[in-house]
């Protein structure tokens, strides 16, 4: 089959959908910064493709100027574009320059697909003229448990960050304040807000970047996940990761977490208060929401595998390359 995947960084998301599908994924990377890493990389795009001929790509969206390039080479070099679209890809929050949302919608137009993880930003693509195809995220296959480590308090919760624009860290940090949780924070705490890491409270704790395993030891050692996003209708990885493990989490209430997740999670507005409120409900419910993530990740795998089907059929017709008859 003359179909290939390419991304231009590592995530997750499309190697596991890669793997499901059957194609091959290409990451292509450089150490360079800047404007000169998009022409690296788009002249690595560019003899890739003029190498390769492929019928179907599927691309990564971030990075837009992959999608924009892409787009543009599908008609010359005769191939048809699927592009795995992330919500900054269709509704842009963090990058919400006109420019970028404009040529956001150029890239959705001129693809013969969008994947997405919703139906909300389905209405987005379809109302800019595309076609959209819905696919969450795989659940992931949590490694082995190993050794866990010792936790500091009765009741522990892991804080899933990146500190990006749309995490609402300073309101989780005012809201876990005087209380009886102790809250780990993963990722690298260097990219904190200066003036929330000055504020962090004595119960509050940084664990850095943590290796795979020892990352996914923390969360089985919690006894609740917290993920949310300030972005509309923004399906979170964490949540995916409590799944895996059947842990009770906390995320942000927009529709199509609701929607997904239901009685898997607790949900919360963001605000200080709301988090606190969503805090002693995981602690109360701890149990419940345990077991209903355990039937939710089942329920979702069977949806994930029929969705990749069809998907893979779609792929598949389009690779098919055409046979010439006389009229």
């Amino acid at each position: 089959m003359k179909a290939l995947a390419l991304s231009w960084s590592e995530h997750r998301r499309m190697q596991e959908l890669c793997a499901g599908l059957g194609l091959e994924l290409v990451v292509l990377k450089t150490r360079r910064r800047g404007a000169l890493r998009y022409l690296v990389l788009s002249a690595a795009t560019i003899g890739l493709l003029l190498r390769r001929r492929v019928k179907v790509l599927l691309i990564q969206n971030p990075s837009l100027i992959l999608g924009a390039l892409t787009a543009l080479l599908r008609r010359l070099l005769g191939f048809q574009l699927i592009v795995d679209a992330h919500n900054e890809a269709v509704d842009p929050y963090i990058n919400r320059q006109g420019w970028i949302r404009r040529l956001s919608y150029w890239v959705i137009r001129n693809s013969e697909l969008t994947i997405v993880t919703n139906r909300q930003l389905a209405q987005i693509i379809e109302g800019e003229g595309g076609r959209a195809f819905v696919l969450p995220d795989r659940v992931p296959a949590a490694p082995p448990a190993g050794s866990a480590p010792i936790l500091a308090g009765e009741f522990n919760v892991v804080l899933i960050a990146t500190y990006a624009a749309d995490e609402p860290i300073a309101a989780v940090f005012e809201a876990v304040c005087g209380s009886e949780v102790q809250l780990y924070v993963t990722g690298n705490p260097k990219k904190l807000d200066p003036a929330v890491a000055a504020g962090t409270p004595p119960n509050v704790h940084f664990t850095g970047f943590l290796e795979e395993e020892a990352y996914w030891a923390l969360l089985r050692a919690a006894d609740g996940i917290i993920d949310l996003t300030l972005m509309p209708d923004c399906l979170v990885c964490g949540a995916y990761e409590a799944l895996a493990i059947g842990k009770p989490m906390i995320l942000s209430g927009n529709t199509a977490s609701v929607e997904l997740f239901g009685d898997a999670a607790a949900f919360t507005d963001n605000s200080t208060a709301d988090i606190r409120r969503a805090l002693g409900a995981l602690r109360l419910r701890r149990a419940e929401l345990a077991a209903a993530a355990v039937v939710k990740r089942g329920e979702m795998a069977q949806r994930w595998d029929a969705a990749a089907r069809s998907l893979a059929r779609f792929v598949a017709e389009a690779a098919v390359p055409e046979v010439a008859t006389d009229a």
